[in-house]
């Protein structure tokens, strides 16, 4: 019965009993790299439910994985706004540096740069790792959707850019923070904006720069203002300023809102049913919910998400309505999400929360039942208190008996 807070109406909803938490921040995947010619590490984070449920999740991909801080804190932030329905759950995949970072993020080196940087060239072969070993390896052991979101910085928002110009529609969406367009005198500001202009996939992009960097702010904004003049037909872009950040902060606003512009399409938040207010009619709901459904799959739809409402958002409206003592509508809610998930015992569980509400204690009783087989089954952590719901009417209904 888990759902999280939400404006208005869906903000009404009463306390209930949380799914599961993640045991360990991530698991530590090896893979022999051909593109390479190196073993490397990879670490994978599933997003909280996981491993009591069957659900699909979209990935995110984080470069620069071994700045530790900076990985944990895209891991809270992901967390955060999937439980607040802005974005959905993520796989959060990061990738630590190897041996050679320059060479790994750095596009092909000429003039002056080459003098600087010897080793850079190797982005095409690290792109290809990603895409062709490092995404593969995921989708084989994890359960995941088609939408998959690149996030890099600085150098690895370069390749994050490299790869949104040659590689286009490998990735739902490219995050590229604070990217260092300064790269061979920058000629990746009109190279890859004309590149991406032309792009004959669809993806989305979001590219940030910090007032405080000012090498890296200024070939942005460049790149930007030429990108949105091009007016790409297929790439949906974003540029976003943060005036008073320094290179070494970009990143904490920069992933937040991208993975909101990522992920807009699927916003919870935005949608009706998630406005209602405590003074909406059961055709209010109804219509809202509706309405929701028809946007969210519309949105799924187009950046390869599944099309189902997420079911804790469902939930969250039916407790609300249930605090607002319209319990046939509230049921009505619940059986959507039966319908909308019928493999899942929290439904079955919310449900019998409507019906008991109602006072149909052997409905309530029925579905506490459906919830504990699934439970059992699954191993889904609701078990507890529906055994607990079912021992409290099996309690009322001996004393009544008497």
């Amino acid at each position: 019965m888990k759902f999280r807070a939400l404006p208005l109406l869906l903000g009404l909803a009463s306390a209930a009993p949380a799914q599961d938490t993640v045991g360990t921040k991530w698991t530590r995947e090896m893979i022999t790299s051909g593109n390479l010619s190196e073993e490397r590490a990879v670490y994978v984070s599933t997003p909280e439910g996981y491993r009591t449920g069957t659900d699909r999740h979209a990935v995110l991909v984080i470069l620069d994985a071994n700045d530790r801080t900076q990985f944990n804190l895209a891991l809270a932030n992901a967390a955060f706004m999937a439980n607040r329905g802005v974005i959905p759950s993520l796989i959060v995949v990061g990738i630590p540096n190897g041996k050679n970072r320059t060479r790994d993020l750095t596009p092909v080196a000429t003039g002056a740069t080459a003098g600087r940087f010897p080793t850079a060239g190797g982005a095409a072969s690290f792109a290809s790792f990603i895409v062709d070993e490092v995404i593969p390896l995921v989708r084989s052991k994890y359960r995941t959707l088609p939408a998959v979101v690149l996030a890099g910085h600085s150098f690895g928002g370069l390749l994050a850019l490299e790869v949104a110009a040659k590689r286009p529609g490998s990735f739902t969406g490219v995050i590229a923070m604070s990217p260092s367009l300064w790269w061979n005198e920058s000629t990746g500001v009109v190279g890859y904006s004309d590149a991406i202009a032309k792009a004959g996939k669809a993806q989305r992009l979001f590219v940030t720069s910090g007032g405080l960097e000012g090498y890296i702010d200024r070939p942005t904004q460049q790149f930007a203002q030429r990108l949105d003049s091009l007016r790409p037909a297929l790439t949906a872009f974003e540029h976003r300023r943060y005036p008073e950040a320094s290179h070494a902060l970009t990143p904490a606003p920069s992933l937040v809102d991208g993975l909101r512009f990522i992920f807009e399409p699927v916003s919870v938040a935005t949608l009706p049913m998630s406005t209602l207010g405590p003074s909406g009619d059961s055709a209010a709901v109804v219509n809202a919910f509706a309405e929701s459904r028809r946007r969210y799959a519309i949105g799924a739809r187009s950046i390869g998400l599944d099309e189902r409402l997420p079911e804790s958002d469902v939930n969250q409206l039916g407790y609300g309505v249930l605090r607002l003592k319209k319990p046939e509508l509230a049921i009505w809610v619940f059986r959507q999400n039966v319908d909308l998930y019928p493999g899942s015992a929290n439904v079955y569980s919310s449900l019998a929360d409507g019906l008991l509400a109602k006072g149909d204690t052997i409905a309530a009783i029925a579905q506490l039942e459906r919830s504990i087989d699934l439970a059992t089954r699954t191993g889904h952590p609701v078990l507890e208190d529906s055994r607990k719901k079912r021992q409290a009417l099996d309690a009322v209904r001996a004393k009544h008996s008497k």
